[in-house]
């Protein structure tokens, strides 16, 4: 058992081991780093991103904002640094450069305002119905 173990040390070791394995970060020449992504986005959580990415990369990796999110204000917490960042403006061409991402950042993208109106009128729109479906049925 112990000779197997050196010999596998030995050829990870000089590069004698099989050519298509690889560590994400080490012999991909891409060292990757973790970020945390919440709130309005397809994939919540903790995501591994390329070492020199932006916010673009981090939201990416979330799978995108939701249709509810609120682009306008995107809150980013950094090491030192707590901000807020206006991704409506860039998309549209009038804003700051993106902000890069550090070790263990997190971004934070809210709800938009308009969306409990969605709420309140699909909850009515459903009272409706069922008001509708009771007078139907009280007359037969």
């Amino acid at each position: 058992m112990r000779l197997f173990c050196w010999a596998v040390v030995f050829f990870v070791s000089f590069g004698l081991a099989v050519e298509d394995y690889s560590l994400p970060g080490i012999n991909t020449d891409e060292i990757l780093m973790p970020v945390n992504v919440w709130g309005e986005v397809r994939n919540p959580g903790m995501h591994m991103i390329p070492w020199d990415s932006d916010l673009r990369d981090a939201l990416s990796a979330a799978g995108g904002p939701t249709s509810s999110a609120n682009l306008s204000s995107v809150r980013i917490i950094l090491q030192d640094l707590d901000m807020e960042y206006d991704l409506s403006d860039y998309l549209s061409g009038d804003g700051a450069p993106l902000p890069g991402m550090e070790p263990d950042a997190t971004v934070y993208v809210s709800e938009a305002s308009y969306v409990w109106w969605k709420d309140v009128v699909d909850f009515s729109y459903k009272l409706l119905i069922m008001a509708n479906v009771i007078l139907l049925m009280s007359r037969t």
